[in-house]
């Protein structure tokens, strides 16, 4: 590659110019010798006249793909002019001209694609280039080499084909149709027959030339959406489908969460019937619920092992709304392949319709056997797990606090959007956080790297027609610095969890003498690193407090007894706990559950 250069002298006398180039390469150290040259190396430029230089870019002696960019130094007569230069060293790279076509035979002007660079770990989006494309055709110019593509199209009357091709090399110019009209349909029969489909959703993942290439996408699917695969498979360790979600007879039959996984190659269509539930687990499920005139629909969401990418895409599919509570809700899972479940259940009241709670982390249930899970039941206050990514932690000075204030009696996550909630970090005068946003969602700094004591405040509100923990407040205070650690260090929160045993609706018996199990989560939870435990409680709403008698019985394990007032009224408890290393924890749970005749 030559370009030319001209020099010109307005003086009286010719002036004699000495040439040189020099340039970085893409990673910023010295292009290879040889590789931009300029010819002549001496120039003599006439008075009033002009000379001409070449400039040649041979970028075979390039060593790596990449922008090289320097200058051309023209020296003489006390002065010297700099001339920049650059060139670009493509990777070998081809054309790909993408055509879609709708399922109703019309091209698409805007279907949804992505190809993946499965070598390189890029994507491209390149219908969303803000141009008109009424020929649903667009071409790309890329690296040689293995890409996924990931095709939706949508016709006028809302039918979806989901097309992808898992295995597409690119070694030359290539056109590639996806024709929508060749996508087949789905059709999965649950053990009970009349069962239709509620809500379902189709994954796939393909593992890249390295693990942060590795590509994973998904889509729901309907009774209506059809599925295809374009071009060949691919080996079966480096692709895997799978197409899962909820079918069910009516809101109160049983739920039928199944799971259907090919390795290798995409679904062109699926045709299965699960003759019965022999294979799959049965899950009881129960729901509680303290909202008046309350409805739950199931929610589940699935994990596979050996293929975590496919949790990237992953969303929760919905069964249909039934009054709540329930004791009834009968569950059966598809089992192979190692098949972990999160379960859930969305509680919906007219005021309320996206509060829901679900498991902290995805649970393995075993084919043949029967479980019982219980979903919502009080008292509901703050949990700190850091396995599943609640609780705090610092990663040199930056941090992040995500304590779900409302989690359940067993610890199951809830989600209340229209929950208020107020979070303050601070030491002594210092704040470093006072927000109402929700902490889970971000990431703050300014931490000091030394041993620094720090307060943390989080007060939290729902709903009052909740009825039961309607306000919840904790404070923790405790010593943090910077480890140097890569992974970070969690900041050693404890929490006291209450587990009377309550009815559907969080009541208790007015006037009976119960027994309130106890446990707690953090550092004070390990042997030997509790140093003290308190608990109060109050009948007349956190007016009055009384102190109870923490007892432990012959197996360690903690708990209250406590004689309910006659007339029917609520609990409330208070809570401090210190450990060995000199941590604090005060939390509050206003109207822990109530109590009835």
């Amino acid at each position: 590659m030559t370009r030319t250069l001209s020099y010109r002298n307005p003086g009286a006398k010719p002036l004699t110019l000495d040439l040189t180039a020099d340039a970085t390469g893409p990673d910023g150290g010295n292009a290879p010798t040889g590789m931009f040259t300029v010819s002549p190396a001496r120039l003599t430029v006439p008075a009033g006249g002009t000379a001409q230089a070449t400039v040649t870019a041979d970028i075979r002696l390039g060593g790596a793909d990449g922008a090289y960019s320097g200058a051309v130094t023209a020296t003489g007569g006390g002065q010297s002019v700099r001339t920049a230069l650059g060139v670009i060293r493509e990777v070998e790279s081809y054309k790909l001209t993408l055509t879609v076509t709708r399922r109703d035979g019309k091209r698409d002007d805007g279907p949804g694609v992505t190809v993946a660079g499965l070598d390189t770990g890029k994507q491209y989006t390149p219908f969303d280039d803000g141009k008109s494309h009424p020929d649903g055709t667009v071409t790309l110019r890329l690296p040689k080499g293995r890409y996924l593509i990931d095709v939706q199209s949508v016709d006028p009357r809302g039918r979806t084909a989901l097309m992808v091709a898992p295995h597409f090399v690119l070694g030359h110019d290539t056109a590639l149709a996806f024709d929508g009209r060749k996508a087949k349909p789905v059709k999965v029969t649950a053990p009970d027959r009349r069962a239709t489909l509620r809500d379902a959703q189709v994954l796939f993942a393909a593992h890249g030339a390295k693990p942060a290439y590795d590509y994973a996408g998904g889509n729901t699917v309907d009774a209506d959406t059809t599925l295809g695969q374009v071009g060949p498979g691919t080996p079966a360790d480096s692709f895997v489908t799978q197409l899962g979600g909820i079918w069910q007879r009516t809101a109160t039959s049983p739920t039928y969460n199944l799971v259907t996984t090919r390795t290798g190659s995409f679904f062109t269509g699926l045709n299965r019937t699960f003759s019965s539930t022999r294979g799959m687990a049965r899950v009881n499920t129960s729901v509680a619920t303290a909202l008046p005139q309350a409805g739950t629909a199931p929610q589940v969401s699935w994990s596979t092992p050996d293929w975590p990418q496919l949790g990237r895409a992953s969303l929760f599919s919905e069964g249909a709304l039934r009054p709540a509570p329930t004791a009834s809700l009968v569950q059966y899972l598809s089992t192979d392949r190692g098949l972990r479940w999160n379960l859930g259940s969305r509680i919906a009241n007219g005021s309320h319709n996206e509060d829901s709670v679900s498991f902290l982390t995805a649970r393995r249930f075993e084919p043949g056997r029967t479980y019982r899970v219980a979903l919502n039941g009080g008292v509901h206050g703050p949990a700190v797990a850091p396995a599943s990514g609640t609780g705090a932690k610092r990663l040199g000075g930056y941090y992040y606090v995500c304590v779900p204030m409302f989690s359940d009696g067993p610890g199951n996550l809830a989600y209340l959007p229209q929950a208020a909630i107020t979070t303050r970090l601070s030491s002594g005068s210092r704040v470093f956080t006072s927000t109402t946003d929700d902490t889970c969602l971000n990431v703050y700094g300014g931490l000091p790297a030394a041993p620094t004591r720090y307060r943390l405040s989080i007060s939290t509100d729902r709903a009052k027609d909740y009825r039961t923990s309607d306000h919840v407040d904790a404070v923790w205070t405790f010593t943090s610095r910077d480890n140097g650690e890569t992974k970070g260090a969690p900041f050693p929160l404890s929490v006291v969890r209450f587990h009377p045993q309550l009815s559907l609706t969080d009541t208790a018996k007015a006037g009976a003498r119960v027994t309130v199990p106890l446990s707690l989560q953090g550092p004070a939870a390990a042997k030997g690193h509790l140093k003290s435990l308190t608990v109060r409680v109050s009948y007349d709403g956190g007016r009055t407090w009384k102190p109870v008698t923490v007892h432990t019985n012959a197996s360690g394990k903690r708990y209250l007894t406590l004689t309910h007032p006659k007339k029917p009224g609520t609990v409330s408890f208070r809570a401090a706990l210190a450990d060995t290393d000199g941590n604090t924890a005060t939390e509050t749970v206003h109207t822990a559950y109530r109590t009835v005749r």
